[in-house]
């Protein structure tokens, strides 16, 4: 019980700091964010909290809250002491039965981690929050009265870490007062109160992230079941193991007494753990004895070799999960690493590198996690727009990508990266040794039950051979190993339900096809 607390403890903790600094990086990018810092400088400098800046500050608010699951609101305090909000609950920037009775605490040094007690009513459903604070990061303004951002998360994120599978429950405390809970009627009250000692044991770790404490709660009586069963079981074996002892002694009686001692003794060996006994030479004394020698031994020898696949079995498991453990560990490291040289490049002033850094930041949190997943044609063109930002910076071009879609059909939903192929192809290779401006442009229309993508630039074309294997399924495909796999990856999600192909003009453009379902649910809507 006591290794089982102790694994559920770390796990529990390092599910909360990961999200913690899930959300810890959306605060610092919105608090580093050019754009943003620069529209809440005009609103301050203006003085009006209704006109045009605070809308376009509201509706970057809107889309960070969008894009991220369990972000349901964002507060920024002005320097005036006046506000700007989104609530995602009520989907609105205007007014809101929550967001705006919030208080900002005082930030002196880092984030300010709190957990909110007073509940908020959404659809006659309680909804609990933890609120994380930080100061905008404007240059000039250090040691001085400055704008605050405040992130507010559902208390539901931090709760799925906390409790999980095996027996893993537990509460998030700040002091003795209760945060996080499976029981939303817990929350807010002194853990004390609720603490069963006789049937729980009560293990705690400190989160260095937020300062809060990890509770973990572990049942006794599933243990005490168990060791019942246990020693019931134990004792049966030994009752029958002593009883037929017991015959097989009356019925051999002395002249086979040596041989049954002999075998009830290599009998404890084995079950002392040593597998390597053998019987020998019984037959001499008791020729009816051999099969039972023959079986004897071979059943050791099974037994041995069963243990020894066993330790090899755990040998393998043990290596796996450090494998896997690495594999979790690389990213954050990456993340890390960015987030350092990112700080480095703003103390030197260097804000491109830093502006460069972030979005390489997003496109590698984006194309990492979870790359089957789906999602949004907003989100997968909003991924792009830095990916191409990047690659005209790597590639010293200028080009400009152009998106023609309909805003009704931007939450259609697709699998990701699948269009980053053609656009990687598109940069470098469509553009090469050729004057003019440089566009690519993103279309998106309906076919009956499809959704149709179109991928068009105004480069230097395809010529007609590599136009035909690009549009032969079974051709292979060398260098173009990319698209290859987006053919892959297109029959495994959609099957024959998907189609990609290409048609060009040499010295004019070229022009990618692609239509995928529409998925069932988004049709309906639709």
């Amino acid at each position: 019980m006591e290794k089982r607390v102790e694994g559920n403890l770390n796990t529990s903790n390092q599910g909360l700091e990961m999200v913690f600094e899930k959300y810890t990086t959306i605060l610092y990018d919105l608090c580093t964010d050019k754009e943003i810092l620069n529209i809440v400088e005009r609103i301050e400098a203006a003085g009006d909290e209704e006109d045009e800046n605070t809308r376009m500050l509201q509706y970057r608010l809107e889309a960070i809250c969008s894009r991220y699951e369990g972000l349901e609101g964002i507060m920024i305090s002005l320097t005036d002491g006046g506000t700007v909000f989104y609530d995602s609950l009520s989907s609105s920037s205007v007014s809101s039965p929550w967001i705006e009775r919030q208080e900002i605490p005082e930030v002196k040094k880092g984030n300010v981690y709190r957990g909110i007690s007073e509940p908020v009513i959404d659809n006659e459903k309680r909804v609990y929050m933890f609120q994380i604070t930080g100061h905008l990061e404007r240059s000039g303004l250090k040691g001085e009265s400055r704008a605050t951002a405040a992130v507010y998360i559902n208390e539901e994120q931090i709760c799925k870490v906390l409790n999980g599978s095996g027996y893993r429950q537990g509460y998030l405390l700040d002091g003795e007062r209760i945060l996080s809970s499976a029981s939303k009627a817990d929350i807010g009250r002194d853990c004390r109160e609720l603490m069963n000692l006789e049937e729980n044991h009560y293990a705690c770790i400190l989160n260095n992230i937020s300062g809060f404490t990890i509770c973990n709660i572990q049942p006794v009586k599933a243990y005490k079941d168990l060791l019942q069963i246990q020693y019931l079981m134990l004792g049966i074996i030994v009752l029958v193991s002593a009883f037929v002892v017991s015959i097989m002694a009356y019925l051999i009686k002395k002249p086979y007494q040596k041989v049954v001692n002999d075998y009830v003794d290599a009998m404890n060996r084995v079950g002392k753990g040593d597998f390597t006994i053998q019987t020998t030479e019984k037959t001499r004394i008791i020729p009816d004895m051999g099969r039972i020698e023959k079986e004897f031994n071979r059943m050791v020898l099974h037994i041995r070799k069963q243990v020894e696949l066993g330790e090899r079995a755990s040998e393998e498991q043990k290596r796996a999960q450090a494998n896997t453990l690495e594999a979790q560990i690389a990213p954050h490291f990456l993340y890390n690493a960015l987030d350092m040289i990112n700080w480095k490049a703003i103390e030197n002033e260097q804000y491109e590198i830093s502006e460069m850094l972030g979005m390489l930041g997003d496109i590698l949190r984006y194309s990492v996690k979870n790359i089957d997943d789906m999602t949004t044609l907003r989100t997968e063109f909003q991924w792009l727009e830095h990916y191409v930002w990047l690659g005209n910076v790597e590639l010293s071009r200028k080009t400009k990508l152009k998106l023609q879609v309909p805003e009704e059909l931007m939450e259609l939903q697709i699998h990701k990266l699948l269009l980053q192929p053609f656009i990687e192809n598109a940069l470098k290779y469509a553009f090469l040794n050729r004057g003019g401006d440089d566009i690519l442009m993103v279309g998106v229309g309906l076919a009956g039950s499809q959704i149709h993508i179109t991928i068009e630039d105004n480069g230097r074309g395809i010529d007609e051979g590599l136009l035909r294997k690009l549009n032969d399924e079974t051709a292979d495909m060398g260098e173009h190993v990319g698209i290859s796999n987006v053919r892959k990856r297109l029959k495994l999600y959609y099957g024959e339900d998907a189609v990609v192909y290409f048609e060009s003009l040499l010295d004019c453009y070229t022009r990618i096809h692609l239509f995928i379902p529409v998925r069932t649910e988004m049709q309906s809507n639709g």
